[in-house]
C-alpha cells in the first residue's frame, strides 16, 4: 500500500491493502468545485473556510471560482486561494487529472450543484438544491455543522462503490443546535453574556483543537471583535495534555492545524489563543498531575473532555468538575454529553465501568500489537512510550506497516492499538485484506461544533443539551437527545461516598445528590 496520510490499514496480513489504490484513485480523480453567491459574507465565510480545509485534506482537486474573501479566521487566510496555499503541507498530491466533478453550493443565490449547504448560527441545512444562509450571522455554527455533513455526503458518493457505509441524502435535511430536533432553531430573544466561565480542555487532540478553534472564531477579539461584552472577559481557558504534536500524522486529522505547528499540544494551543486576545494557560501534563497540582480541589466551571482511554476518563472524573462536557468519537459516530456527579444520570466514568480490567485489557492489546503482556502492562502506565524495539516487534508480528515505524517511536500505546478514531472504515472484497481506514476530519470538526455551541449557549443563558446528543455522520443526525442513567452496578466512581461528599461540599448550590 502506498503511504498516504489519508489512509491506514487495520489488521491486514502484511501492512498492505489491495484496494487502497482504488480508494486513492477515486479521491484523487474527483474535483470538488465550491460555488458561492453574494450572500457569502461575514461569519459564513469562516464556515466556508472550514469546509475548504476539510475537503482539501481528502480530495486531490479543490476549486473555488472566483476566490472568496474571508473574514478573520483561525487559519489567518485573507481569501480562499490563500487558504488553499496555506493548506499545502496537509494536502494530497494527486498523480492524475480529475476524471469526475462534484459541485457544492453555499447559500441560495447560486446555480444548483450536487450538494447544497445552508443555515445560520443555530440552524443546519443540507439539501440537493440551494439553501439560504441566515442574515446576519454571529458565528454561523449551524453552517459549520452543515459543512461537515456535506463532507460525509461527498465521501459517500465518491467511495460508495468501494465500501463506504454512508446513507445518501435525499431531499432536504434540517436540524438545529439548540434542542437538536429536526426543525429550524426556535426563535431566541437576545440574552446578555453571563459571568465569565472557567473552561478547561482535557485532551488537546483533533476534537479539543477543533473546539478551541471554533470558540476562538466565535469569541476571540482578533476574530470576532463584537462578541466580547464591553470591558468584560468571556472565559479563561486551561488546556491540559501531555502529548506533543506529531507533524507526520496530526495535521491530516486535525482540521485546526496547517501542518506547521510543533511542540506540546497544550502549550501551543494556549499560546495561539492568547495571540488572538483570549486568556488561556497551557498545562503540558497528564490530567491527573494537573488535578494534584491545583491549589484547591475540584474545578468550578465546565470541563471539555475528549480523552479516549480508560485511565484518562477515570482521571477526568476525579477532577470533580462542577460540570463536564464529554465528547466521544468512534469511527463516524460521535456524541456530546453534559455530566455532573452522582445526580442519578451518567457521570464522566459511568460508560466505562464495564470496560475490561487492566490484565484482560493488556491481553487484548497484546493480541492486537504482537507485544508481550508484561510489556503492555508497562506501556499502560501514564509515562509509557513505545521504544524502537516495541515497534519492531509489532512490525515483525505483521501488526504494523514498516513505513509507520518512525511515526510510532516515542508515541503512547494507544497510537499503536487505536482502531478507527475520526476515520471511516472501508472493508475490501476479501476478508483477509483487512480494513482500510480513511481519514474523516469532518467528524472531529463536527464534535468541535457541538462543544463550541454548548459553551456559547452556556455563556448566553440559552437551553443546553439534556443531557446527550448522538450523531452518526455515516448518515444524518436523527434529531434525538437522551438522558443516560448512572451506572447501576455500584462500581463507578460516582458511587464513592468520599467523592460524593467532596462534590457536594465544593458546589453547595447543586441539587441534593441522589
Amino acid at each position: 500500500m502506498t503511504e498516504d496520510p489519508r489512509l491506514r490499514l487495520i489488521g491486514g496480513p502484511d501492512g498492505r491493502s489491495p484496494h487502497a489504490a482504488d480508494v486513492l484513485a477515486r479521491l484523487d480523480g474527483t474535483r470538488v468545485v465550491i460555488r458561492t453567491g453574494p450572500d457569502m459574507t461575514g461569519a459564513h465565510t469562516v464556515a466556508l473556510a472550514a469546509f475548504v480545509g476539510l475537503v482539501a485534506r481528502l480530495f486531490g482537486h479543490v476549486a473555488l471560482d472566483p476566490p472568496v474573501p474571508l473574514s478573520p479566521n483561525w487559519w489567518g487566510a485573507v481569501d480562499s486561494d490563500a487558504l488553499l496555499t496555506a493548506l499545502l503541507p496537509v494536502r494530497p498530491t494527486p498523480t492524475a487529472p480529475p476524471v469526475s466533478e462534484v459541485t457544492v453550493t453555499f447559500g441560495n443565490q447560486v446555480a444548483p450543484g450536487h450538494l447544497a449547504v445552508g443555515g445560520d448560527d443555530y440552524t443546519v441545512r443540507l439539501a440537493r438544491v440551494p439553501q439560504p444562509l441566515g442574515d446576519p450571522a454571529g458565528h454561523a455554527l449551524g453552517v459549520h455543522a452543515a459543512a461537515c455533513l456535506a463532507v460525509s455526503q461527498l465521501l459517500g458518493e465518491v467511495l460508495g462503490p468501494v465500501g463506504h457505509p454512508g446513507v445518501r441524502l435525499e431531499g432536504l435535511y434540517v436540524t438545529n443546535l439548540i434542542d437538536y430536533r429536526l426543525t429550524a432553531a426556535p426563535s431566541l430573544s437576545p440574552v446578555a453574556f453571563s459571568a465569565p466561565l472557567s473552561l478547561a480542555v482535557a485532551g488537546v487532540g483533533s476534537v479539543g483543537t477543533s473546539a478551541a478553534a471554533l470558540l476562538a472564531g466565535c469569541l476571540a477579539p482578533a476574530l470576532a471583535p463584537d462578541a466580547r461584552p464591553a470591558g468584560g472577559q468571556l472565559f479563561e481557558l486551561i488546556a491540559v495534555d501531555s502529548d506533543i504534536l506529531d507533524p507526520s500524522r496530526n495535521p491530516f486529522r486535525y482540521p485546526a492545524l496547517l501542518g506547521t505547528e510543533s511542540g506540546h499540544k497544550a502549550t501551543w494551543l494556549a499560546e495561539r489563543l492568547n495571540t488572538l486576545g483570549l486568556t488561556a494557560h497551557g498545562v503540558p501534563t497528564p490530567v491527573a498531575e494537573w488535578t494534584r497540582a491545583r491549589d484547591r480541589p475540584g474545578f468550578d466551571g465546565l470541563l471539555l473532555s475528549s480523552v479516549d482511554t480508560l485511565a484518562g476518563r477515570l482521571d477526568v472524573t476525579d477532577v470533580l468538575a462542577r460540570e463536564t462536557l464529554s465528547l466521544g468519537v468512534a469511527g463516524l459516530a460521535l456524541h456530546a454529553q453534559r455530566e455532573r456527579f452522582a445526580d442519578g444520570l451518567a457521570c464522566p466514568f459511568c460508560d466505562y465501568v464495564s470496560a475490561a480490567p487492566p490484565l484482560t485489557q493488556a491481553g487484548a492489546h497484546a493480541e492486537t500489537t504482537g507485544l508481550p503482556v508484561t510489556r503492555i502492562l508497562a506501556l499502560l502506565q501514564p509515562d509509557g512510550r513505545l521504544t524502537p524495539l516495541d515497534v519492531d516487534l509489532a512490525i515483525q508480528a505483521g501488526r504494523l506497516p514498516a513505513e509507520r515505524r518512525e511515526r510510532l517511536i516515542g508515541a503512547p500505546l494507544t497510537d499503536l492499538v487505536r482502531q478507527a478514531y475520526a476515520e471511516m472504515e472501508l472493508r475490501g472484497p476479501i476478508a483477509d485484506d483487512g480494513v482500510l481506514a480513511v481519514a474523516a476530519p469532518q467528524i472531529s470538526w463536527f464534535a468541535g461544533v457541538l462543544a463550541a455551541v454548548e459553551v456559547i449557549k452556556q455563556l448566553r443563558g440559552l437551553p443546553l443539551v439534556d443531557r446527550r446528543v448522538d450523531a452518526d455522520l455515516a448518515g444524518l443526525p436523527p434529531g434525538l437527545v437522551r438522558r443516560s442513567p448512572a451506572d447501576s452496578t455500584g462500581r463507578c466512581l460516582c458511587h464513592s461516598g468520599v467523592r460524593r461528599r467532596w462534590y457536594r461540599g465544593l458546589y453547595t448550590d447543586q441539587p441534593a445528590i441522589a
